[in-house]
Protein backbone atom coordinates (compact mmCIF):
# COMPACT_ATOMS: atom_id res chain seq x y z
CA UNK A 1 0.00 0.00 0.00
CA UNK A 2 1.28 3.43 -1.17
CA UNK A 3 0.02 6.81 0.11
CA UNK A 4 1.47 10.00 -1.84
CA UNK A 5 0.93 13.20 0.37
CA UNK A 6 2.63 15.29 -2.18
CA UNK A 7 4.31 15.73 -5.22
CA UNK A 8 6.00 18.56 -6.50
CA UNK A 9 7.60 19.00 -10.47
CA UNK A 10 10.93 18.40 -11.43
CA UNK A 11 13.24 21.72 -10.06
CA UNK A 12 16.98 22.66 -9.90
CA UNK A 13 18.79 21.97 -6.83
CA UNK A 14 22.12 22.36 -7.31
CA UNK A 15 24.32 23.68 -10.66
CA UNK A 16 25.01 20.50 -12.95
CA UNK A 17 28.42 18.93 -12.80
CA UNK A 18 28.04 16.50 -15.60
CA UNK A 19 31.08 13.88 -14.28
CA UNK A 20 29.26 12.22 -11.92
CA UNK A 21 26.25 12.13 -14.29
CA UNK A 22 27.20 8.85 -15.14
CA UNK A 23 25.06 5.35 -16.43
CA UNK A 24 24.75 2.56 -13.99
CA UNK A 25 26.79 3.96 -11.09
CA UNK A 26 25.76 5.78 -7.77
CA UNK A 27 22.14 4.00 -8.27
CA UNK A 28 20.23 1.17 -7.41
CA UNK A 29 22.01 -1.35 -8.69
CA UNK A 30 25.99 -2.21 -7.66
CA UNK A 31 28.51 -1.14 -9.93
CA UNK A 32 31.11 -3.25 -8.33
CA UNK A 33 31.48 -6.33 -6.37
CA UNK A 34 32.48 -6.78 -3.02
CA UNK A 35 36.26 -8.13 -3.62
CA UNK A 36 36.96 -4.55 -5.32
CA UNK A 37 36.24 -2.79 -2.13
CA UNK A 38 39.46 -1.59 -0.31
CA UNK A 39 38.32 -1.43 3.53
CA UNK A 40 40.42 0.32 5.67
CA UNK A 41 39.65 0.05 9.76
CA UNK A 42 40.21 2.44 12.37
CA UNK A 43 41.98 4.89 10.30
CA UNK A 44 42.26 7.96 13.54
CA UNK A 45 40.79 11.12 12.16
CA UNK A 46 41.42 12.86 15.78
CA UNK A 47 41.47 12.80 19.06
CA UNK A 48 39.33 14.45 22.00
CA UNK A 49 38.50 14.29 25.67
CA UNK A 50 35.05 12.59 26.61
CA UNK A 51 33.71 16.13 28.78
CA UNK A 52 31.58 13.61 30.94
CA UNK A 53 34.90 10.99 31.57
CA UNK A 54 37.51 13.34 31.33
CA UNK A 55 39.27 10.44 29.14
CA UNK A 56 41.14 10.85 26.43
CA UNK A 57 39.43 9.46 23.29
CA UNK A 58 41.11 8.54 20.05
CA UNK A 59 38.79 8.94 17.22
CA UNK A 60 38.22 6.03 14.72
CA UNK A 61 36.87 5.96 10.95
CA UNK A 62 36.40 2.97 8.83
CA UNK A 63 36.81 3.87 5.03
CA UNK A 64 35.42 2.02 2.12
CA UNK A 65 35.65 2.80 -1.53
CA UNK A 66 35.90 0.90 -4.92
CA UNK A 67 39.46 0.00 -5.59
CA UNK A 68 41.00 2.44 -7.77
CA UNK A 69 43.27 0.05 -9.96
CA UNK A 70 39.71 -1.07 -11.40
CA UNK A 71 37.73 2.09 -11.02
CA UNK A 72 37.14 4.72 -14.03
CA UNK A 73 36.53 7.56 -11.91
CA UNK A 74 39.48 9.12 -10.21
CA UNK A 75 37.71 11.13 -7.65
CA UNK A 76 34.34 10.14 -6.44
CA UNK A 77 31.78 11.80 -4.24
CA UNK A 78 32.13 10.89 -0.33
CA UNK A 79 29.41 10.39 1.94
CA UNK A 80 29.98 10.66 5.78
CA UNK A 81 27.76 8.07 7.93
CA UNK A 82 27.45 8.21 11.44
CA UNK A 83 25.47 5.61 13.77
CA UNK A 84 23.40 5.73 16.49
CA UNK A 85 22.67 4.72 20.12
CA UNK A 86 21.03 7.86 21.93
CA UNK A 87 24.74 9.83 21.93
CA UNK A 88 25.03 7.04 24.91
CA UNK A 89 26.20 3.47 22.87
CA UNK A 90 26.36 2.08 19.65
CA UNK A 91 29.61 1.68 17.12
CA UNK A 92 30.23 2.23 13.42
CA UNK A 93 30.04 -1.31 12.64
CA UNK A 94 26.61 -1.29 12.80
CA UNK A 95 26.39 0.65 9.33
CA UNK A 96 28.90 -1.32 7.88
CA UNK A 97 26.70 -2.40 5.46
CA UNK A 98 25.07 0.37 4.36
CA UNK A 99 29.17 1.48 3.98
CA UNK A 100 30.36 -1.43 1.74
CA UNK A 101 26.72 -0.93 -0.48
CA UNK A 102 27.56 2.54 -1.00
CA UNK A 103 30.96 2.32 -2.22
CA UNK A 104 30.01 -0.46 -4.27
CA UNK A 105 27.97 1.75 -5.89
CA UNK A 106 30.79 4.42 -6.54
CA UNK A 107 31.07 6.19 -3.54
CA UNK A 108 33.76 6.80 -0.75
CA UNK A 109 32.27 6.32 2.52
CA UNK A 110 33.57 7.01 6.19
CA UNK A 111 31.96 5.64 8.65
CA UNK A 112 32.86 7.19 12.11
CA UNK A 113 32.57 6.67 16.09
CA UNK A 114 32.17 9.53 18.13
CA UNK A 115 32.40 10.76 22.02
CA UNK A 116 29.23 8.63 23.93
CA UNK A 117 27.89 8.91 26.82
CA UNK A 118 25.89 11.84 29.08
CA UNK A 119 26.72 10.64 32.90
CA UNK A 120 23.57 8.63 32.97
CA UNK A 121 24.80 5.68 35.19
CA UNK A 122 24.72 3.88 31.74
CA UNK A 123 20.97 3.69 32.15
CA UNK A 124 19.62 6.98 29.67
CA UNK A 125 16.19 6.79 31.80
CA UNK A 126 18.27 7.30 35.34
CA UNK A 127 20.61 10.12 36.91
CA UNK A 128 20.32 11.94 33.40
CA UNK A 129 21.06 16.10 34.76
CA UNK A 130 20.10 18.76 33.53
CA UNK A 131 21.54 19.56 29.79
CA UNK A 132 23.97 16.68 30.01
CA UNK A 133 22.21 15.31 26.39
CA UNK A 134 22.34 18.78 24.78
CA UNK A 135 26.20 18.64 25.77
CA UNK A 136 26.80 15.30 24.29
CA UNK A 137 25.16 16.35 20.83
CA UNK A 138 26.96 19.14 20.84
CA UNK A 139 30.73 17.34 21.11
CA UNK A 140 29.07 14.84 18.63
CA UNK A 141 28.67 17.71 16.11
CA UNK A 142 32.54 18.27 17.00
CA UNK A 143 33.75 15.21 16.26
CA UNK A 144 31.37 14.97 12.94
CA UNK A 145 32.92 17.79 11.86
CA UNK A 146 36.05 17.11 12.22
CA UNK A 147 35.67 13.85 10.04
CA UNK A 148 34.62 16.18 7.21
CA UNK A 149 37.75 18.16 7.98
CA UNK A 150 40.33 15.05 7.98
CA UNK A 151 38.08 13.55 4.83
CA UNK A 152 38.63 16.55 2.85
CA UNK A 153 42.50 16.41 4.27
CA UNK A 154 42.86 13.02 2.91
CA UNK A 155 40.51 13.79 -0.74
CA UNK A 156 44.26 12.62 -2.65
CA UNK A 157 44.84 9.37 -0.98
CA UNK A 158 41.43 8.09 -1.40
CA UNK A 159 40.17 9.52 -4.73
CA UNK A 160 37.36 12.20 -3.23
CA UNK A 161 36.47 14.74 -5.62
CA UNK A 162 35.86 17.36 -2.51
CA UNK A 163 32.68 19.14 -4.92
CA UNK A 164 30.50 16.31 -3.90
CA UNK A 165 30.85 15.31 -0.07
CA UNK A 166 27.70 14.47 1.94
CA UNK A 167 26.80 13.39 5.81
CA UNK A 168 24.15 11.10 6.91
CA UNK A 169 23.53 8.33 9.83
CA UNK A 170 20.42 7.19 11.94
CA UNK A 171 18.71 7.62 14.56
CA UNK A 172 21.48 9.70 17.08
CA UNK A 173 23.68 9.73 14.33
CA UNK A 174 21.16 11.65 11.87
CA UNK A 175 20.41 14.04 14.54
CA UNK A 176 24.22 15.18 14.71
CA UNK A 177 24.94 15.11 10.97
CA UNK A 178 22.22 17.37 10.35
CA UNK A 179 23.64 19.59 12.99
CA UNK A 180 26.79 19.20 12.07
CA UNK A 181 26.09 20.37 8.70
CA UNK A 182 23.50 23.35 9.61
CA UNK A 183 24.37 24.73 12.73
CA UNK A 184 26.25 27.84 12.77
CA UNK A 185 28.01 28.88 16.17
CA UNK A 186 25.30 30.86 17.72
CA UNK A 187 22.67 28.25 17.02
CA UNK A 188 24.73 25.49 18.61
CA UNK A 189 25.88 28.23 21.97
CA UNK A 190 22.34 28.93 22.01
CA UNK A 191 21.54 25.06 22.73
CA UNK A 192 24.13 24.27 25.09
CA UNK A 193 24.80 26.40 28.29
CA UNK A 194 26.17 29.35 28.37
CA UNK A 195 30.08 28.80 28.58
CA UNK A 196 29.84 25.83 27.23
CA UNK A 197 31.90 26.31 23.99
CA UNK A 198 34.44 28.32 25.45
CA UNK A 199 34.98 25.21 28.09
CA UNK A 200 35.37 22.25 25.34
CA UNK A 201 36.12 24.68 22.04
CA UNK A 202 34.09 25.79 19.18
CA UNK A 203 32.03 23.47 16.93
CA UNK A 204 35.10 23.28 14.81
CA UNK A 205 38.09 23.84 17.16
CA UNK A 206 37.83 20.30 18.31
CA UNK A 207 39.52 16.51 17.22
CA UNK A 208 42.45 17.63 14.59
CA UNK A 209 43.79 21.06 13.96
CA UNK A 210 42.92 20.57 9.90
CA UNK A 211 41.43 23.51 8.12
CA UNK A 212 37.30 23.77 7.37
CA UNK A 213 37.48 24.03 3.59
CA UNK A 214 34.94 21.01 3.28
CA UNK A 215 31.25 21.84 2.30
CA UNK A 216 28.38 19.76 2.71
CA UNK A 217 26.37 19.52 -0.37
CA UNK A 218 23.06 16.76 0.93
CA UNK A 219 22.11 15.03 4.01
CA UNK A 220 20.85 11.59 4.48
CA UNK A 221 18.45 11.53 7.59
CA UNK A 222 17.15 8.17 8.72
CA UNK A 223 15.05 8.73 12.05
CA UNK A 224 16.68 11.84 12.95
CA UNK A 225 15.69 15.69 14.00
CA UNK A 226 16.70 18.95 14.14
CA UNK A 227 16.87 21.06 17.35
CA UNK A 228 15.48 24.09 15.25
CA UNK A 229 13.97 24.18 11.70
CA UNK A 230 15.42 27.85 11.61
CA UNK A 231 18.41 26.05 11.82
CA UNK A 232 17.84 24.40 8.24
CA UNK A 233 17.82 28.36 6.50
CA UNK A 234 21.56 28.55 6.80
CA UNK A 235 22.60 26.65 4.42
CA UNK A 236 19.90 26.94 1.23
CA UNK A 237 20.40 24.40 -1.33
CA UNK A 238 21.44 21.20 0.94
CA UNK A 239 19.33 18.71 -0.24
CA UNK A 240 17.44 16.21 2.72
CA UNK A 241 16.32 12.44 2.09
CA UNK A 242 14.45 11.31 5.27
CA UNK A 243 13.40 8.14 6.22
CA UNK A 244 11.09 7.63 9.44
CA UNK A 245 8.25 5.48 11.47
CA UNK A 246 5.06 6.96 11.34
CA UNK A 247 4.89 5.96 15.15
CA UNK A 248 8.22 7.06 16.27
CA UNK A 249 8.79 7.95 20.04
CA UNK A 250 12.28 7.46 20.75
CA UNK A 251 13.42 10.13 17.66
CA UNK A 252 9.52 12.26 17.28
CA UNK A 253 8.41 12.11 13.36
CA UNK A 254 6.77 15.31 13.59
CA UNK A 255 7.77 17.14 16.88
CA UNK A 256 8.00 16.15 20.97
CA UNK A 257 11.38 15.18 23.15
CA UNK A 258 13.62 12.42 22.46
CA UNK A 259 13.31 8.66 24.05
CA UNK A 260 9.46 10.05 25.23
CA UNK A 261 8.51 5.97 25.36
CA UNK A 262 11.00 5.29 27.30
CA UNK A 263 11.77 7.91 29.52
CA UNK A 264 9.63 11.24 30.84
CA UNK A 265 11.55 12.73 28.00
CA UNK A 266 14.57 15.00 27.10
CA UNK A 267 15.54 17.54 24.64
CA UNK A 268 12.43 18.64 22.10
CA UNK A 269 13.41 18.57 18.54
CA UNK A 270 11.82 18.39 15.28
CA UNK A 271 11.40 14.98 13.32
CA UNK A 272 11.54 13.81 9.91
CA UNK A 273 8.02 15.19 8.55
CA UNK A 274 8.60 18.68 10.23
CA UNK A 275 11.58 18.80 8.45
CA UNK A 276 9.99 18.04 5.15
CA UNK A 277 7.46 19.96 5.12
CA UNK A 278 9.31 22.87 6.43
CA UNK A 279 11.85 22.21 3.66
CA UNK A 280 8.74 22.47 1.31
CA UNK A 281 7.68 25.88 2.38
CA UNK A 282 10.93 27.32 1.83
CA UNK A 283 11.46 25.73 -1.84
CA UNK A 284 14.45 23.14 -1.09
CA UNK A 285 14.75 19.83 -2.37
CA UNK A 286 13.22 17.60 -0.11
CA UNK A 287 12.28 13.92 0.45
CA UNK A 288 10.59 12.01 2.57
CA UNK A 289 9.82 8.08 3.31
CA UNK A 290 7.35 7.27 6.07
CA UNK A 291 7.61 3.82 6.95
CA UNK A 292 3.23 3.50 8.62
CA UNK A 293 3.03 1.77 12.20
CA UNK A 294 0.63 1.76 14.52
CA UNK A 295 2.53 0.61 17.58
CA UNK A 296 5.65 2.92 18.09
CA UNK A 297 9.06 1.49 16.61
CA UNK A 298 11.94 3.39 15.72
CA UNK A 299 14.21 2.77 12.76
CA UNK A 300 12.22 0.22 11.37
CA UNK A 301 12.87 1.61 7.47
CA UNK A 302 14.67 -1.47 5.88
CA UNK A 303 18.35 -0.93 5.53
CA UNK A 304 18.78 -2.44 1.64
CA UNK A 305 15.73 0.05 0.62
CA UNK A 306 16.77 3.85 2.18
CA UNK A 307 20.21 2.73 1.27
CA UNK A 308 19.09 2.21 -2.32
CA UNK A 309 16.74 5.02 -2.47
CA UNK A 310 19.57 7.37 -0.59
CA UNK A 311 21.89 6.42 -3.75
CA UNK A 312 19.33 7.74 -6.38
CA UNK A 313 18.58 10.91 -4.39
CA UNK A 314 22.70 11.94 -3.94
CA UNK A 315 22.70 10.99 -7.86
CA UNK A 316 19.76 13.49 -9.24
CA UNK A 317 21.39 15.85 -6.66
CA UNK A 318 24.89 15.29 -8.41
CA UNK A 319 22.68 15.40 -11.97
CA UNK A 320 21.24 18.95 -10.94
CA UNK A 321 17.55 18.11 -10.39
CA UNK A 322 15.78 16.43 -7.85
CA UNK A 323 11.95 15.66 -7.32
CA UNK A 324 9.86 16.80 -3.62
CA UNK A 325 7.54 14.14 -2.62
CA UNK A 326 6.34 12.07 0.19
CA UNK A 327 5.77 8.56 0.83
CA UNK A 328 4.68 5.57 3.02
CA UNK A 329 5.87 2.51 0.88
CA UNK A 330 8.49 0.61 2.39
CA UNK A 331 9.51 -1.13 -0.35
CA UNK A 332 9.34 1.51 -3.35
CA UNK A 333 12.82 2.09 -5.25
CA UNK A 334 13.23 4.06 -7.61
CA UNK A 335 14.91 3.87 -11.20
CA UNK A 336 18.09 5.73 -11.56
CA UNK A 337 20.65 3.59 -13.37
CA UNK A 338 20.40 4.84 -16.67
CA UNK A 339 20.48 8.53 -15.62
CA UNK A 340 23.12 10.11 -17.60
CA UNK A 341 24.29 13.31 -18.85
CA UNK A 342 26.19 11.58 -21.76
CA UNK A 343 22.85 9.87 -23.60
CA UNK A 344 19.96 10.88 -25.21
CA UNK A 345 17.51 11.31 -22.07
CA UNK A 346 13.83 10.28 -22.68
CA UNK A 347 11.81 12.33 -20.11
CA UNK A 348 9.34 10.23 -18.17
CA UNK A 349 8.28 9.06 -14.79
CA UNK A 350 10.73 6.88 -13.58
CA UNK A 351 8.92 4.95 -10.19
CA UNK A 352 7.86 1.87 -10.86
CA UNK A 353 5.12 2.24 -8.22
CA UNK A 354 3.61 5.28 -9.95
CA UNK A 355 0.62 4.99 -12.04
CA UNK A 356 2.12 6.01 -15.12
CA UNK A 357 5.75 4.70 -14.42
CA UNK A 358 7.17 4.58 -17.52
CA UNK A 359 9.93 2.19 -18.26
CA UNK A 360 12.01 3.50 -21.15
CA UNK A 361 12.23 6.87 -19.53
CA UNK A 362 15.72 7.99 -18.13
CA UNK A 363 15.78 11.16 -16.75
CA UNK A 364 12.53 12.36 -14.46
CA UNK A 365 10.19 14.80 -15.79
CA UNK A 366 8.27 15.23 -12.16
CA UNK A 367 4.92 13.94 -14.27
CA UNK A 368 4.70 10.59 -11.50
CA UNK A 369 0.87 10.23 -10.22
CA UNK A 370 0.48 8.10 -7.53
CA UNK A 371 -2.57 5.74 -6.69
CA UNK A 372 -4.03 7.36 -3.06
CA UNK A 373 -7.33 4.89 -3.10
CA UNK A 374 -7.92 2.96 0.04
CA UNK A 375 -4.88 4.88 1.53
CA UNK A 376 -3.99 5.12 5.23
CA UNK A 377 -4.76 8.61 4.94
CA UNK A 378 -8.35 7.67 4.64
CA UNK A 379 -10.01 10.72 5.01
CA UNK A 380 -7.47 13.19 3.12
CA UNK A 381 -6.12 15.46 6.34
CA UNK A 382 -2.52 14.36 5.53
CA UNK A 383 -2.35 12.59 8.61
CA UNK A 384 -2.83 9.25 9.29
CA UNK A 385 -5.04 9.07 13.15
CA UNK A 386 -8.44 8.28 15.06
CA UNK A 387 -10.38 10.01 12.10
CA UNK A 388 -8.91 7.60 9.49
CA UNK A 389 -9.42 4.69 11.25
CA UNK A 390 -13.39 5.38 12.21
CA UNK A 391 -13.39 6.04 8.17
CA UNK A 392 -11.82 2.47 7.40
CA UNK A 393 -14.53 0.45 9.85
CA UNK A 394 -17.08 2.16 8.51
CA UNK A 395 -15.98 0.98 5.24
CA UNK A 396 -14.20 -2.41 6.44
CA UNK A 397 -15.66 -5.25 3.90
CA UNK A 398 -16.44 -2.78 1.36
CA UNK A 399 -14.77 -3.31 -2.49
CA UNK A 400 -11.53 -0.55 -3.52
CA UNK A 401 -13.10 0.81 -6.87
Amino acid sequence: MKTIFTLSTLIACLATQAQHCIPNRYSEIALFDSSEIVIQTNVQYGAAQNYFSSQNVDLMMDVYYPNQEVDEVEMRPFILLIHGGAFAAGDKSELSYESIEFARRGFVVGNINYRLGWNCDNVICFNCFGTNLQKAVYCAVQDARAAMRFAHDQKEEWGIDDNWMFMGGESAGSICALQAAFWNQEEADANVPVGFSAEVGGLDDSGNELPNMYSVKANINHCGAVMNLAHLDNNPNQPIISFHDSNDCVVPYNSGSLIACLCSGYLSVSGSNQIHNHQLQNGECTELHTAPQILPNHCTYPSANWMKLSACFLKRVMCGFCINFADDDIYALPICANLSSTISEISGCTYVNAANYNPNATADDGSCSFDTSCGFDVDGDGLVGVGDLMEFISAYGSVCP
